[in-house]
């Protein structure tokens, strides 16, 4: 009778899970107050992308927090969905989950988005479009170039029947424009840093492309794969039969990780300006879900930009994601190498905007983009620069003593030992330290400390470990105590040519 009933309740439950939508299949534990914060967070994003002018949209959001995934389930419930599952449903999808991913991040952190269509999956609502997902045993990192991917770019719209930016001006920027800068400077680190072919897809030439009027870098990169590679229309024309008026707009999305699989590339690497409400801001990355090495590519470049912008002082203070969001980006799923999206920083924030804006910022946030696809693929965690305790120490008057810096992280070279005096005895000249160090391998990472007062004090010192892109450890507070030597001072042992003691007399 037990094992009659167990199979009965198993039945049932079957059915039960069977009857139920989508959105709501599997969910177990929820919290009624997480959802209510999420799906009004999620409910404000949309209400504020109507407003845009983007009227022909769902009416209605239902949003639920999922603990056993870390996601957020997000329904998008009446009025018009998009079509197709490009352009026009990304657009609204990311400025949805932005709002709802910021909501929940004083909470605790969620792992990304995931999003139903009156309570559909995407794989109910748009079969063709997720028949095209590569499939992820597929995934690997292939023998070709890395793939840089300036985002957006002029397209054909078929409806309105003109050449457009596929984004709107916002805060003195049109992303379509400001990517391409990030994109070169990005290509030159790889070469020159990763010591890897690197290639970009959007045209670099300023001469005109007769059918639109605009120069040729403004464009799509549908446009320039068309122009170069006219025999590889699946790439670049790979919706032949689409009647939308969006189609040139998608296949822009499309032709990129096509033509990343078509170079068998290492990897692929977008770089686009992110959009949400005023207040949102930093930088972030996106990456598809199942897709290991995608996530680890992602947390590495976040981790050295992170580094390498907040090594600016103007940018200190600059806000970058600790760890990538999972979505559905057709600029990813479509790719057969670890893929991500790197946003910058939000045009729609007027301090991001500024700073998008600016050359040592592009400089910066490039770099660290590169250092973590180096690291990424040398098989590196995130290490920042961080120099280990340095243990007082007792001199002499008129000694000397080589103190080693250990320290962990990956800087670039040549490095600075600094030493800085942060407390020195009245009436005493304290002379801060300098070491240059030019290769890994080059001489030990040692300091110099010296005495040279007769009298006995205690000395306090910073010392720091500071790269050649500015990247500075934290600084790691040490002490001397200089002692008076029986029968007043005598001469300590010399100092190693090119090193600058740190001195206190």
């Amino acid at each position: 009778m037990i094992a009659v009933a167990l199979i009965v309740v198993s039945a049932l439950a079957g059915q039960v899970e069977a009857g139920q939508s989508a959105f709501h299949r599997g969910l177990v534990d929820t919290d009624p107050a997480v959802d209510a914060i999420v799906t009004r967070a999620s409910q404000n994003a949309l209400d504020y992308y109507r407003r845009q002018n983007h009227l022909n949209t769902p009416a209605d959001v239902r949003a639920v927090y999922d603990p056993g995934t870390g996601m957020i389930r997000i329904d998008l419930r009446g009025g018009l969905l998009p079509e197709s599952g490009g352009a026009e449903l990304e657009d609204l999808q990311g400025f949805i989950s932005n709002g709802a991913l910021d909501a929940m991040r004083p909470i605790f952190p969620a792992t990304g988005t995931k999003f139903f269509y009156n309570g559909r999956s995407f794989e109910e609502q748009y079969p063709a479009e997720a028949a095209e997902d590569r499939n992820t045993s597929w995934l690997r990192q292939g023998v070709g170039p890395v793939v840089v991917s300036a985002g957006h770019g002029w397209y054909y719209h078929h409806g309105f029947r003109d050449w457009r930016a596929q984004r709107d001006p916002s805060n003195g920027i049109i992303e379509d424009q400001i990517t391409p800068g990030y994109a070169h400077e990005l290509r030159v680190l790889l070469v020159e840093r990763s010591r890897v072919d690197a290639v970009r897809i959007r045209s670099e030439g300023m001469d005109l492309h007769d059918p639109s009027g605009e120069e040729w870098w403004r464009l799509g990169g549908r446009y320039s794969l068309q122009a170069a590679k006219p025999g590889l229309s699946d790439v670049w024309n790979s919706l032949p039969n689409s009647s939308s008026s969006l189609r040139e707009r998608d296949e822009d999305i499309r032709s990129r990780p096509r033509y990343a699989n078509h170079l068998d590339a290492r990897a692929l690497i977008h770089l686009h300006t992110n959009a949400g409400n005023p207040a949102a801001s930093g930088a972030r990355a996106y990456v598809a879900g199942g897709r290991p090495d995608d996530h680890r590519l992602a947390s590495s470049v976040l981790c050295y930009m992170k580094e390498l912008i907040n090594s600016v002082e103007d940018y200190s203070g600059y806000a970058v994601a600790l760890a990538p969001d999972i979505g559905r980006h057709g600029e990813n799923v479509q790719a057969d190498m670890p893929s991500v999206i790197i946003e910058t920083g939000f045009h729609t924030n007027i301090s991001d905007a500024a700073a998008l804006q600016g050359p040592v910022f592009r400089t910066a946030s490039m770099k660290g983009v590169e250092k973590g696809y180096r690291l990424f693929r040398e098989g590196k965690d995130c290490l920042p620069l961080k120099a280990e305790p340095i243990e007082g120490i007792h001199l002499s008057a008129g000694g000397s003593k080589q103190v080693d810096v250990v320290f962990e992280g990956y800087p670039q070279y040549p490095i600075q030992l600094i030493t800085t005096n942060v407390g020195c005895p009245p009436g005493w000249t304290c002379t801060d330290g300098r070491v240059r160090i030019e290769t890994p391998d080059a001489k030990p990472s040692q300091i110099t400390l010296r005495c040279e007062n007769a009298g006995s004090a205690p000395i306090f010192w910073d010392t720091q470990v500071v790269d050649d892109d500015g990247v500075k450890s934290p600084p790691m507070r040490h002490w001397v105590q200089c002692t008076r030597r029986p029968g007043g001072a005598a001469s300590g042992p010399g100092v190693t040519a090119g090193i600058e003691a740190a001195t206190a007399g």
